[in-house]
């Protein structure tokens, strides 16, 4: 099968999640197609250089993540489909230090102002009015000494819904979370709290008007202000990182 010669003996002490970043790696870059067959167990076990229980492992994790399945006295199938990879394509570069976490920011900036400037054209008045009752929520949070990420996070997506634009809002949902713990601690303060709160309140005056070229922009500066935190937060995180197994 072509995808043996692509395939490497496992070194790592987790053996069986090197054999499932390996095959996911295949069907993210599309080496493995929905369809195609992995192939045998014992095969397997030779391309890695590992026993039967590490590769059985690594099968139920691939299976309890919907990218294979096994038919009986078939053998096991690729089942993904693109969407399905999202969360597992944006742990990968979540890893990948500082310049994962660029590209996450990066992708985030591509994506969420055209989400804007679309749900200014298509959202309805109901979906204007959730926004705002989220917007309230995450006000009501932060008066009450709490972070209100939860309402963030439903802001953004409920934008993304208000856009009609399905693909959008299943892209968006992964790299949200993601980028998390590096958005929560963006707003660690109160007046980053409500920093965010008005930059919502902005977003959504334009979306309300119909504004597609203001929403676009006012996301954009939003999501600005967060990244320039969040990475600076990230290379503190790192210094204290280096130097703390510097002194260990």
């Amino acid at each position: 099968m072509a995808i043996q010669v692509r395939l490497k003996a496992v070194r790592k002490v987790r053996i069986y999640e090197e054999i499932v970043a390996q095959i996911t790696s295949l069907i993210l870059d599309g080496g493995l197609k929905p369809g195609d067959k992995l192939p045998s167990e014992r095969e397997l076990c030779e391309q890695f250089g590992v026993g039967r229980n590490s590769v059985r492992e690594a099968t139920r994790a691939l299976e309890s993540a919907r990218l294979v399945e096994t038919r009986q006295g078939e053998g096991t199938f690729v089942t993904a489909d693109p969407v399905s990879l999202l969360p597992a394509l944006s742990e990968q570069f979540s890893s990948e230090g500082e310049s994962g976490m660029r590209h996450l920011f990066e992708a985030r900036r591509v994506l969420e102002p055209q989400v804007a400037a679309l749900a200014a054209e298509r959202a309805s008045p109901e979906e204007v009015k959730r926004l705002e009752e989220i917007i309230e929520r995450q006000r009501a949070e932060v008066e009450a000494e709490r972070s209100g990420m939860d309402e963030d996070t439903a802001f953004h997506l409920t934008l993304a819904k208000a856009a009609k634009n399905e693909f959008l809002h299943r892209l968006l949902a992964p790299l949200l979370e993601s980028l998390s713990e590096l958005r929560e601690h963006s707003i660690r303060k109160k007046p980053d709290r409500l920093r965010s709160i008005e930059g919502h309140v902005e977003i959504l005056e334009a979306v309300r008007e119909r504004d597609v070229k203001t929403s676009l922009a006012r996301m954009l500066s939003h999501l600005l202000g967060v990244e320039g935190q969040g990475m600076d937060i990230f290379r503190h995180k790192e210094i204290e990182r280096e130097n703390s197994g510097k002194s260990g």
